[in-house]
Parts: C-alpha cells; sequence; structure tokens
C-alpha cells in the first residue's frame, strides 16, 4: 500500500530550506513525493528510506545548483546548505513519513527504534504526539528529557508541552 504523500506535503516541508523559486523550476517535490509514496514497511527500514532520499536530495541538489549548493530563498537570501542543512532537510522530509504512519504497535517499534538509531527530532516529535499510550510514565518522562535535552527550545515549542 503506497504511502499517501501528496507532493504538496513535500513543497511545505522543502520551501523553507530551498525556496519557492528553486522548487517550482526543478521538479524536486515531485520526486521526493514519488519516492516517499513508495515507501513500504514491510520491505524497506526507515533508516534505509533515510539512505535513499538524502541520496536524491545530494545528488539533485549537486546538479541543480552546478555544484555551488547554494540556493536563493523566498526572502532573496542566498543560502549556501552544508551537510547540516542535508540532516535537517531529511529529518523533515522523514516526518513527512511518520506523521502518515497508523499509530500502531508495529509502527511505533519501527519508529521507535529508528529514533534510537538515528538523530531525528521528527520522529521524536511523532513518538510524543502519536504514541504516547504506548509507553511507560517513566519511559514518556525520558523521550521528553531527550528532546528538550537534545534540541533548542525553538524546534520543539510549537508542539511539545511544558
Amino acid at each position: 500500500m503506497a504511502m499517501p504523500i501528496a507532493v504538496e506535503d513535500v513543497r511545505r516541508v522543502l520551501q523553507p530550506w530551498l525556496g519557492s523559486l528553486f522548487l517550482n523550476d526543478t521538479g524536486l517535490c515531485e520526486a521526493f513525493a514519488e519516492r516517499m509514496q513508495g515507501y513500504a514497511p514491510y520491505r524497506q527500514s526507515l533508516e534505509s528510506l533515510r539512505e535513499e532520499l538524502e541520496a536524491l536530495l545530494l545528488t539533485r541538489l549537486n546538479v541543480l545548483t552546478n555544484r555551488t549548493m547554494t540556493v536563493v530563498l523566498d526572502n532573496y537570501h542566498t543560502r549556501r546548505l552544508r551537510m547540516a542543512d542535508i540532516a535537517a532537510i531529511i529529518d523533515d522530509l522523514m516526518g513527512v513519513v511518520f506523521d502518515k504512519m497508523t499509530p500502531f504497535s508495529a509502527n511505533f517499534i519501527k519508529l521507535n527504534d529508528y529514533s534510537m538509531h538515528v538523530q531525528s527530532l521528527n520522529a521524536m516529535r511523532v513518538l510524543y504526539l502519536k504514541y504516547a499510550s504506548f509507553y511507560s510514565e517513566e519511559e514518556y518522562a525520558f523521550l521528553i528529557h531527550m528532546i528538550r535535552g537534545a534540541y533548542p527550545r525553538e524546534r520543539y515549542a510549537a508542539w511539545l508541552k511544558d
């Protein structure tokens, strides 16, 4: 069964990082949406999907920016993308996949395992928001502690309760 990932979901995530002009001219959103729609948890790990998306992003950005890795954002400032930016973009794209996963035990196990092996705020966000009932009180408190300890407040303030 295909993941219900819309091109607009991908555009919403990529637009702050790459700018509307760049996205409108490249077909990048469509390429990512198509790849993400093809994800099936029974035949591919989340880590494998992340690696595939990262390779796609790096190769396409390299070609589309003529190796400069520089884009013009919507405020007309330029941004030279670094590896830390690439990791954050991929985490945001994976967040779209995590949001579309149905919250049941098999997906909890996959997502929880992924969050332990890959530094992913989006995995922890979805675990916090959708899978609270799968944790004991102590485990849930630890998840909250991990989020607050690993990321600046502005990254989680919109969804993590005080």
